[in-house]
This record gives C-alpha cells, structure tokens and sequence, in this order.
C-alpha cells in the first residue's frame, strides 16, 4: 500500500471510531442526564467512565466542558494518539485531523495551517495568522514561533470555523489550541528515545514531582535531529535536514481550596538546513542558467532529491519566553488571569534563485516581542453560564532583510535580453543613456555582483478587546449560546528601503515615456527605428522638462523630435 493510500485509511479508520465513539457515548450521556434530573446519582458505570477518563474534557470555550456539550465544530487529538501515531509536531498534526492542512514554504518557520481551506501566508512577517495558535492559553502570533515539539501533551484541540468571539482577531479561520500536564504531587516521569533512517534521534523526556503539599515542579526537555535527505549536489551536503531542542520548566502551587498558581518557562532553538527547492517545469531561465553552466535538477525526475544550489541555506531559530496563569475561585465566580511575555529570533539565509549559478542571496533577520493579558471571569446563574473578559495585545516586528548579485547574474540578465529581444545587455544600458543624454553611462553598471537591496521594516501592533458569551440552557438537551466580541486594534508600521543597484536607480516610467517618445517621432519620420537612431537623437528640449524634485515628466501632446536622422 502506498503512503498516500495508508494515511488514507488512517483517517478513515480514526473517523470511524470517532463516530463509533459518539454512537456509544450519546445514550449514556442522556441516560445521566436523565438521572440528573430526577434526582438521582448517575450509575456507578457512568461514575466510573468519567474518572478513568472517558469522557473527554476540552477548553474550546475557556472553560472546561464535556466534548458533547462544547456547541463548537472540534477535533480533539489525545495523547495516546499523538504518541501512537508519532506526532512529533503540529506539521505532523495533520495526519489525525480532518480539515487541518499545514504546509511549509521555503524555509523551517515559513508554515501555513490551514483549516476547512482558509488561511493565509507565513513568508511575510507582517502578515498575521488566520489560524490562532494558543499553548497552555498563550497565543503564539506567528508560525516562527510555534515549531517546537512538546513534552507531556495532554491534548490537541482544533477547532473548526470561525472563533473570533472568544479567541480575538486572528481566529477567523480556526484555532489549534494545545493543552499540556500540570506538575504532579505524586512522582511521575517518562523517557522516549526513538532511532530512525537518515540517522533521526528524537528524544524527549520530562519529570514531575512535588516540593510540598501544595507546591509541585516539573521540567521537561527534548531534542529532534535528522540529516536531510535532498543532496545538495553543488553545494555540498543534504538538505532538507532537521536540529532542534528545547527545555521547558514548570511550577505549580495550588492549595487545594480557592487558589492555584501555575508558571511555565521555556526556550527552544533550531538550526538547520531547509527547504529543498526543485525545478518540476522548464522555461527560458532555466535555458539561461544552463546557458551560464549552472545546473538545476532534471524536471523529468522530480523525485530524485537531488538539488543545486551554490551555498547551503540556513535556518536558525530561537524561542523563549515566560507565562503564569493565576485562577481564584470566589464562589458563584472564577476569576482567571493568563500574563505572558514571549521573544522570537530568527535569522536565515537563502539561495533564493535555487539553482548552481551565482545569481541571488537572501539574507533575512526577524524579531518579535510580544506581551499579552487575558482577564475573564466565568460563572453559573441558575440556567444561564456566563462568561466575560478583556484581552491586551502588544507586539512588536521587526525584520531587516539584504539581497545581494552573485557573479553570474549579470551573464543571466545578458543572455535573457538575448533570447527575448535579439540584443545583449549593453545594447540596453547604451539605449537607456542615450535617453539621459549620456550613451556610455550605464554601459557595465546593470546588475553587477554585490549589495542589490537593503531594507528594514517594523510594525507595532496594540490590541483591546472585550468579549463575552452566554449559554442559556432552554430545556434538557437544548442550549441557546450568545457572544459577541470588540476589538480596538492599532498598527503603526514603517520601513527603510535602499537599492544599490544602478538599474533600480532608475525611473523607469520616465525612461518608457521618453522611449515610447523616441520610437514614435523617429517611426513616423524615418520608419521603424534601429539602435542606431538613438545614438543621433539630439538634446530634447521641449518635449521634456525638469521638475524642481529632480525627476523628469511629459508633456503632450508630443511634437516631433528635433534633430532626427537616419544613420
């Protein structure tokens, strides 16, 4: 059976259960109810399923509730699956979940989830999700921030559809919501070491204890390496490769009564070579590299992992931050503070024309900080539970990013011309002077390896909202729920743009015009026009003026040109 056939009735089988499960928990669950209403205590069965677990508890409304009485579309992924069906990440998530497709782009961090079709790009850092992902109630802004593995997963949940009321602005598509094991106040631990092809080792562990009766700690740790399966055939190496490790420390007090206290540290970082790029189509570049001597792989054989490129791309990652969930019963209400403060580095490197021609480097450096404070309070009044909060969001983003020619681009950008319009380059740069006045100017300038652009961007983002939600229990089985969510949101941006090139230099609006000019006053005298009439063409001075801002304009309607001549 083939892979895509497998994972087929992976999902099929899990599917099946889930609605043989639902089939069988359905008549117990109102057979309780029943009970509950009478007034009698459910059958010892009942009790005993709850408390060995099977009934299935989930937060999809930031509180907790039986998964039959959640009024929300959610896949909930336990841990024994995560552990049976090896997710070592949420990229893994995907195999056990229906709706859920996470796809990743050129680079570790560049990860797209997406739920029953909607989401949104991951390579633009000032892009914000459609999909939230939240860990122990801290949201995650973006996918470089949320690649890790855990340890000591207690469950996943995926919520299908819009959750914007409860979860905020960057919920619209959906929620991955992942829930981890609080400290223990009995000893527990658990070790997995695992060994695969392409010499894999993925190993976690974690350790949890208590320090008194009211006071527990836990600390987890894991790393996750692979050499990479795509030969870098030019650069040397593979590619395609995976590095990473976190630790991850946990403290909880809790005193049995009104207050319990939980704190969560952690800090993960990768390093490692990705993504494999390959060539499925070819087209008149790849003609102009191979006309070069660069290589890309054969399109005939995409499958081949193999790969060019003229240096190894890199991909280093790091993630820490530090969060504290404060819940105070008073009573009728619950009160729950979730604080946290998170800080995301990246910096990365890419063969970005992903062939063995020196054509293009991308050089790329990311910064994120984030704070946020969720407040909210949930309470059951008679037949109504309400719900109500206030969420703060502060992010800053910054990124810096350089794009540098490599030695063969000038050759490239030559033989293009070539192909597309029977001249070299220099013909071009000559044509594009002569429009300045100047024929030998630009002659060598275009496209010459080095620094091309250099630019800097940062975005800061503050965020408010209020929400609420209702559930109103109109009569046994039916509940009618009503939310609503205001979100006050402010975004400054501002960026820093430089280009080196002399080519980028120049207004190329003007030069059309001025071209378009030429072309139509030499035509209408002389007929089609030859490079060599622009080389006679001479100074023109009244169709075209300067500005006082230095930049060159039209005027119409355009007169012939003055001075005109065939060679």
């Amino acid at each position: 059976m083939s892979k895509c056939a497998s994972g087929a009735a992976r999902v099929v089988r899990a599917s099946l259960r889930g609605v043989a499960m639902a089939a069988l928990t359905v008549p117990f669950a109102a057979t309780a109810q029943e009970n509950a209403a009478q007034g009698e205590a459910p059958a010892a069965g009942e009790t005993d399923d709850i408390a060995t677990g099977n009934a299935i508890i989930v937060t999809a409304t930031k509180r907790e509730q039986t998964l039959q009485e959640t009024p929300v579309a959610v896949s909930v992924t336990s841990a024994e699956t995560l552990e049976r069906e090896q997710i070592r990440d949420l990229k893994d998530l995907q195999a056990v979940v229906p709706s859920l497709r996470v796809g990743q782009l050129q680079s570790s961090t560049a990860t797209n989830f997406i739920i029953r079709g909607f989401g949104n790009g991951a390579n633009n850092a000032g892009i914000e999700p459609s999909v939230g992902v939240f860990i122990d109630g801290v949201y995650r802004s973006r996918t470089a921030s949320q690649v890790g593995d855990l340890p000591d997963v207690q469950r996943i949940e995926v919520l299908r559809g819009p959750q914007s009321t409860l979860f905020g602005k960057n919920a619209s598509a959906g929620v991955i919501s992942i829930v981890t094991n609080e400290p223990s106040f009995s000893t527990t631990g658990g070790l997995d070491i695992s060994y695969g092809n392409y010499d894999a080792i993925v190993a976690k562990g974690y350790l949890s204890g208590p320090v008194s009766d009211t006071f527990a700690v836990g600390i987890a740790g894991g790393l996750n390496r692979r050499d990479g399966f795509a030969e870098d055939v030019t650069a040397g190496g593979y590619t395609n490769s995976r590095d990473r490790w976190f630790v991850r420390g946990q403290a909880l007090y809790d005193n049995g009564a009104d207050l319990k206290v939980r704190v969560i540290a952690d800090y993960d970082k990768m390093d490692e070579a990705c993504c494999a790029v390959v060539n499925v189509q070819p087209s008149v570049f790849t003609q102009a590299i191979q006309l070069i001597g660069g290589q890309v792989n054969d399109p005939s054989d995409p499958f081949a992992d193999k790969v060019y490129n003229n240096f190894p791309a890199s991909n280093v990652l790091e993630n820490y931050g530090i969060s504290g969930q404060i819940d105070y019963d008073l009573g009728v209400v619950e009160l729950t503070s979730i604080t946290a403060v998170r800080r995301t580095r990246g910096d990365f490197a890419q063969d970005v024309d992903f062939t063995s021609a020196d054509l293009l480097r991308r050089d790329n450096q990311q910064r994120f900080d984030t704070f946020t404070q969720e407040l909210r309070a949930t309470g059951q009044f008679g037949p109504v539970t309400a719900l109500a909060g206030v969420y703060y969001f502060d992010e800053t983003v910054e990124e810096d990013q350089q794009v540098a020619y490599g030695a063969d681009f000038r050759n490239f950008a030559d033989v293009l011309l070539q192909q597309q319009l029977g001249q070299p380059l220099t013909a071009a740069e000559q044509i594009i002077g002569t429009l300045y006045f100047n024929p030998a100017q630009y002659v060598g300038q275009f496209f010459g390896p080095g620094a091309a652009e250099d630019g800097s961007f940062r975005l800061e983002n503050d965020a408010l909202s209020f929400f609420a939600q209702f559930d109103v229990e109109v009569t046994d089985g039916l509940t009618l729920t009503l939310g609503g969510n205001y979100t006050m949101d402010h975004k400054t941006g501002s960026t820093d743009y430089e280009a080196f090139d002399v080519f980028s230099g120049i207004d190329l609006v003007d030069a059309g015009e001025r071209l378009a000019y030429v072309a139509q006053a030499v035509g209408a005298a002389l007929g089609q026009p030859t490079p060599a009439d622009f080389t006679q063409i001479g100074p023109m001075r009244s169709p075209i003026r300067r500005s006082s801002a230095s930049s060159w304009s039209m005027r119409r309607p355009l007169p012939p040109i003055p001075n005109c001549r065939r060679a």
